[in-house]
């Protein structure tokens, strides 16, 4: 096996193509270019209902329009108050995430509830092993696609 060193600043530039990547796959955006202007349109939607609408020059439209999916999540425990989740909504994340017993039964027992963005909390890097101080709102802006797992008793 060969052992390739790369700079910092090319393994973040990875990490985020790595995103836009996953960002377009889940989506599926539509992207048109704007002939007269050469700016590009990205357009995110899910079944008719548009979330995102985005202009600008190249790679930035897809950046703006990550952007603006992060700040349309919210964070909720849901089970026990270690297991936080990042949605729209409760239901949203019930839906994609849980089978319908599961569904039923959190909602029948109240096993749920909104957690603050501010709140800081302890994680442990999965690549160093490092434990780190950060709010909710940072572990949410570190994902592209929704609704997801963001911090469970065991990081």
């Amino acid at each position: 096996m060969e052992t390739i060193t790369i700079s910092k600043s090319e393994y973040d530039e990875l990490i985020r193509q790595s995103k836009r990547m996953k960002f377009i796959e889940h989506y599926r955006p539509t992207l048109a270019q704007d002939i007269d202007t050469g700016e590009y349109s990205v357009t995110v939607h899910e079944n008719g209902i548009i979330d995102t609408l985005r202009y600008g020059k190249g790679i930035e439209c897809i950046d703006k329009a990550i952007e603006d999916i992060q700040e349309m999540q919210k964070a909720f425990w849901i089970g026990e108050e270690s297991e936080i989740f990042a949605g729209r909504t409760v239901e949203e994340i019930l839906i994609e995430l849980f089978d319908e017993k599961e569904r039923e039964e959190v909602l029948r027992e109240g096993w749920y509830g909104p957690v603050d963005l501010s709140l800081k909390m302890t994680v442990t890097d999965s690549e160093t092993g490092i434990k780190k101080l950060t709010t909710i709102s940072k572990l949410i802006n570190e994902i592209v696609v929704f609704p997801e797992l963001i911090l469970t008793a065991y990081n």
